[in-house]
Formats: C-alpha cells, sequence, structure tokens
C-alpha cells in the first residue's frame, strides 16, 4: 500500500512539473521553468520533445505579436553532376510561406569552385529566406514596374518627358528580356547578356550607361522594399562613355543664323542666342512673365509635347535679365502677334497654339544651317547650341562661373563647368604664351605672333 501510494505520488508530481514546464508557454510569458536540480534527468525525454515541439510551431510573444521561430534546417547539396555547361550543383532547402507552412525549393548552380562554395550559396539562401513573405517570391520583374517603380516615380514627381523616355526602354528592351523572370532569380550575368545585346545591336555607351541606370533604379527598389538583398546591377556593367566636344558657334556665326532664318522667327533665335534658355523654356513663355520695365523675363515652365509642365530642375525656375537688343526684338514680337493678351504665348503659331520644336529643328534651323555652310552633326548642332554658345561666352567675357551656372539655370556647378563651356583657340593660344613668357620672361620677345610670321626676318 505503501507503494502504491509514493508511485501515485510520483506520477502527481511528474504530471504537476509537465503542466509548470507548459504554463509559462500557455502565459505569453518568455521565462521556462526548470524541473529541480535533483530530478532534471529524469525528465529530460520530456524536455527534448517540448524543446523540439518549441522550435516548429508559431506562437505570440509579449504584446500578441505574431512571430516565426527561426529555422534550423540545413538544406541539401549534391555532389557535382558533370553537364555540357561543366559542373553543376544542385542546392534544396525550404521556404515558408505566409500562413506558417513550408515550400520546397531547388536550384541549380553554376560556374563554382566546389561542393564548398555550392554549402556556402545554400546557407546564404536560407538566411536570406529568414521571415520571407512567400507572396514575394512569385514577383517578377514586370510585377516590380508595375506595382512600385512607377509609384516611387510619381512620388518623385519626374518629369513627363523622363517617363516617356524610360517607358521606351522597358518596353523595347527591357521587360522583353527580363520581364517574366522572378525578381529573386535575376542575375549579374542576365543584365550582362541584355546589355551585350544593346552594344552589338549598334547602341552607343552612353544609351548603354543611360540603361544601366534604369535597371539601377528599378532594382534599387526592389532592395528597399525587402525583396532582394542585394541589387544584380553592377558597377561593371557600365561602359566607359568618351566624353564628346559639344559644337559651338561664334559671335559671328551666330549673328548670321540669326540674320538669316525666316523674319517670323527671328525673334525666337534671338532670345535663344541672348539667353541662354531651354527652346521648351522659351515655347512655354507667356507675356505675364515678361517685364518690359525691369528689363527681365521669367522662367517658371516649359512646353512639353504641347504641354505645360514644371522646368527641369528647382535651379531652372529663374529669372534672366536682357539688354536693349532683346528689348527691341520682344517689343517688335508683341507689337506685330495678334496674342499679346498676358496668357498668350511669347511665341505661337498664327492660331495661338505653342510652337512644335521638331519642325523648328527640322524646318527652320537645319535649312539655314546648311544654306550658311556651318557644319552640323546627327543631335549634336540643335538649338541646346545656342546655350552651350552663350555659356561659353558669357564665362570668356566674365571668367565667372557662378554666373554662368545662374544663366542657365543649373543645380550643379560641375555640370557648367564639365559640360557647357568651352574654350576657343584664341584662348588656348593665350594660355600657351602667358605660360611660356612666366618662365622664360622676355628672353623671347622677337618672336613674331603665331600667324603673322616676318618673311625678311626668316631670310636673314
Amino acid at each position: 500500500m505503501h507503494g502504491a501510494t509514493t508511485q501515485t505520488g510520483e506520477r502527481s508530481a511528474q504530471q504537476a512539473l509537465s503542466l509548470e514546464a507548459y504554463a509559462w508557454r500557455n502565459r505569453g510569458i518568455g521565462v521556462r521553468f526548470s524541473p529541480p536540480r535533483g530530478n532534471r534527468s529524469r525528465h529530460l525525454p520530456q524536455r527534448c520533445q517540448a524543446l523540439h515541439n518549441e522550435r516548429q510551431r508559431r506562437v505570440k510573444t509579449k504584446g500578441e505579436k505574431q512571430l516565426t521561430r527561426q529555422s534550423y534546417q540545413q538544406g541539401y547539396v549534391s555532389n557535382p553532376i558533370r553537364t555540357r555547361r561543366g559542373l553543376v550543383f544542385r542546392i534544396r532547402y525550404r521556404l515558408r510561406t505566409a500562413d506558417g507552412k513550408w515550400v520546397h525549393k531547388s536550384e541549380t548552380l553554376e560556374n563554382l569552385s566546389g561542393k564548398k562554395a555550392a554549402r556556402a550559396v545554400l546557407d546564404q539562401r536560407i538566411r536570406e529566406s529568414q521571415n520571407r513573405p512567400i507572396e514575394t517570391i512569385n514577383f517578377t520583374v514586370q510585377h516590380i514596374v508595375d506595382a512600385l517603380w512607377r509609384p516611387y516615380l510619381d512620388r518623385k514627381q519626374v518629369k513627363p518627358s523622363t517617363k516617356r523616355s524610360y517607358d521606351c526602354e522597358l518596353r523595347v528592351h527591357i521587360l522583353p528580356a527580363l520581364g517574366a523572370i522572378r525578381i529573386a532569380n535575376v542575375s549579374p550575368l542576365h543584365i550582362e547578356r541584355l546589355l551585350q545585346s544593346r552594344l552589338e545591336g549598334g547602341s552607343s555607351p552612353k544609351t548603354v550607361r543611360n540603361l544601366v541606370g534604369l535597371l539601377q533604379s528599378i532594382f534599387s527598389v526592389a532592395v528597399d522594399n525587402d525583396l532582394i538583398p542585394r541589387s544584380p546591377v553592377r558597377d561593371r556593367h557600365k561602359p566607359r562613355v568618351t566624353r564628346c566636344e559639344k559644337p559651338v558657334w561664334s559671335p559671328h556665326q551666330l549673328r548670321l543664323i540669326v540674320d538669316s532664318v525666316p523674319k517670323g522667327h527671328r525673334s525666337l533665335f534671338q532670345c535663344a542666342m541672348l539667353t541662354g534658355a531651354r527652346l521648351g523654356e522659351l515655347l512655354g513663355l507667356q507675356w505675364k512673365h515678361v517685364d518690359f520695365d525691369a528689363h527681365k523675363l521669367e522662367i517658371k515652365q516649359a512646353l512639353w509635347e504641347g504641354q505645360l509642365v514644371q522646368p527641369k530642375t528647382e535651379g531652372s525656375a529663374r529669372v534672366i535679365y536682357f539688354g536693349p537688343s532683346l528689348l527691341a526684338a520682344l517689343a517688335s514680337q508683341k507689337q506685330n502677334s495678334n496674342h499679346n493678351e498676358s496668357d498668350d504665348f511669347v511665341f505661337c503659331k498664327d492660331d495661338g497654339s505653342p510652337l512644335n520644336p521638331d519642325v523648328l529643328r527640322r524646318d527652320v534651323l537645319y535649312p539655314t544651317l546648311d544654306r550658311l555652310g556651318i557644319a552640323r552633326n546627327s543631335r549634336s548642332a540643335g538649338f541646346h547650341t545656342f546655350r552651350h554658345s552663350a555659356a561659353t561666352i558669357v564665362n570668356q567675357k566674365t571668367g565667372n562661373l557662378k554666373l554662368v551656372q545662374k544663366l542657365l539655370g543649373h543645380s550643379n556647378l560641375s555640370t557648367t563647368a564639365d559640360v557647357y563651356t568651352h574654350t576657343s583657340a584664341d584662348a588656348d593660344r593665350s594660355a600657351a604664351l602667358a605660360l611660356e613668357e612666366a618662365i622664360f620672361g622676355d628672353l623671347f620677345q622677337v618672336v613674331p605672333r603665331f600667324g603673322t610670321w616676318n618673311k625678311n626676318a626668316a631670310l636673314n
């Protein structure tokens, strides 16, 4: 009787101990009950089973926040498999779904040095899969572009002209090659093949470099939303671009161009020559932006595809002062125009609608350059050359890059210095003579100027 009582008491104690061991979990308190030291070995199987169950289930902690226990999976790496592409390895691991279930995922790895490298890739995949919802795994590049990247452009208030350029690249090149691929499966090799196909197709390095920037923007959005740990676009994907010197017209050439265009467009060309403004900014000018008394005009908007949009950058919204020559041209333009109300365009068609920049280039500027014999190349001698020429002339006359930056409306001074200011042959020659004179002083006073050799002195 005494023995039965003892056995019954031990079973009751074990049941009470087991209930206490699990009580912390039911109460939501993260403190585990430890059995007495003397009985620890007796209850070791129960404790191991409880620990195993604890690793495998979803629990609620303090604050009722739903969490997923860390997975202790090791995954699987195959032995080397010989294929036509060389040795490959297959790895398998599990991913947890949003409802707590597991799905199996397998991959084939190429170009690895051995099984140890494959194991490193597998470990990285397992670390990346922690706490990653299953719905993000099936996102393709097309999904990222439509669901995340386009709204990002809207938040950044990207200009419509820039969006149109992006859409063209996406529609023609990026989405046909990458659109159906899952975002997590896009590798640097995919990017490399896309860029090589563009270069082989005749695209310039500058165009391909712009494409790399667009790809970086798309995959950066995916990284910021924790859909992928790292962008597949690398710095080595950017081709080297050799900067070409933009053409610049001399003051004499500028006067010839303005005097040779049809009279109806002469005021517009003179305004482009004397302000350095972008063509879209000039076509978006309304009479309310011209102050004849203060001799200034305000750049507050631009014309794009027949619509008024914001200037290119914050620095592009600016005030440009003008002298008596442009004052007379604008006064004549307003006097001869049938549309001179406050909201009317300064430069417009007979019906008051804005001018088309493509028509101006094709039917007015290019024929004028051809008649004058001024060389022009495709996409390098348009209205933007007025802008480069104005910047170069102002810089040569004043030596003040800050003034040039403000005139052109650049946000960064480096853009003005590196792209829009150029030196003339006379300026280069003056620099060489100044250096020589500083070093040798008056030793070579008898050396004649370039192009003015004294034939008699040469004979002597």
